[in-house]
């Protein structure tokens, strides 16, 4: 019962913090607060000032906060705007208010994984960010070069002409205006206790064409830091189809609450080798599986092992993949 309590109090502290890092991790922006008190007042509007002047450096996001009509532009008028409103003169009701900065890239991940993509081969790139109840935007880069401008879409497809080490990047945007850059991220084989859970490489492209054996093409999280539920997907190539996929997590918590009825209920078998107990999902034909983490002791560590299996019986299996709750802090 005591560890039963211990889980529940855990699990309430993760949701507590997931809510946090999903939305709302940041205050509010008021728009013409450059000074960042709260409040657009005639300090902001001589920061406006200075800055459309050249007299102080008027960023990317200062010149965001600057804009109190709302027209998509930090100008003189917005000064004005301010000052009308200091003065409690009337002002249009759509002026100033609340938005928000809050955006973080999840996930950007290719359906090839990095040094498996070969010249000729098209490439989709998939980009996932968080901006709250709010709707995102995308654009993409390749070496600095922009190939897909901004839009709803979060995806993009690239057929390199050429071997080499690939700058492949983007920019998510919230509906504010606020953005987040990032690069390519090669992340599903570095997870773990290691502060960024992800690591950031160019995307590398070979002449070498698939030898048709079944061999692994890519297995990305997705969301990890910021989904309680985070999702494993693995691409292979090669081998014959239809592929079936097994998935394998070492070392779950056994005994009180953390029975095989309770992982049964998650759709995963409780079984044991030599003692040491693990959970089983047998082969199907679903190559993505969502690891719920409401069936772990909070901050606890695991790893996940994906076994593909191809129409002719061929097998192939990934590294242990790692997954620790504790990123859910983000």
């Amino acid at each position: 019962m005591k560890k039963f309590i211990a889980f529940l109090l855990g699990s309430v502290l993760l949701v507590s913090l997931f809510s946090i890092s999903a939305g709302a991790a940041l205050p509010p922006v008021v728009f013409g607060d450059l000074n960042h008190d709260y409040k657009a007042d005639i300090l902001d509007v001589t920061l406006i000032q200075r800055g459309l002047a050249g007299a102080i450096d008027f960023g990317y996001e200062a010149q965001l906060r600057a804009d109190f009509d709302r027209d998509g532009a930090a100008t003189v008028l917005d000064a004005t705007w301010i000052q009308r409103q200091d003065a409690n003169m009337t002002i249009p009701e759509s002026f100033g208010g609340e938005g928000s900065a809050d955006i973080d890239v999840t996930s950007f991940y290719a359906d090839y994984d990095s040094g498996k993509a070969m010249v000729g081969v098209p490439v989709t790139f998939t980009a996932r960010a968080n901006c709250g109840e709010e709707g995102c935007t995308y654009e993409f880069y390749i070496d600095g070069e922009k190939v897909q401008d901004r839009s709803e879409k979060n995806t993009f497809t690239y057929t390199f002409t050429q071997s080499s080490d690939y700058d492949v990047a983007v920019t998510a945007y919230n509906p504010y205006g606020f953005r987040e850059f990032s690069h390519y991220r090669d992340h599903a084989f570095v997870l773990g206790d290691y502060g960024d859970p992800y690591r950031y490489s160019d995307y590398h492209v070979t002449e070498d064409q698939p030898t048709g054996e079944l061999s692994l093409a890519g297995a990305h999280w997705i969301d990890l830091m910021f989904a309680w539920e985070p999702t494993l997907e693995v691409n292979v190539i090669g081998g014959t189809a239809p592929y079936s996929y097994s998935y394998t997590i070492s070392e779950p918590d056994v005994g009180g609450y953390f029975t095989e009825t309770y992982y049964e209920s998650f759709g995963w078998k409780l079984l044991y080798e030599d003692d040491i107990p693990y959970l089983y999902r047998d082969f199907s034909g679903e190559n993505t599986v969502m690891i719920d983490l409401g069936m772990f002791t909070p901050r606890s560590f695991h790893e996940i092992i994906v076994q593909v299996k191809d129409a002719d019986g061929c097998t192939i299996q990934t590294i242990p993949l790692e997954f620790n709750d504790e990123l859910l802090d983000g």
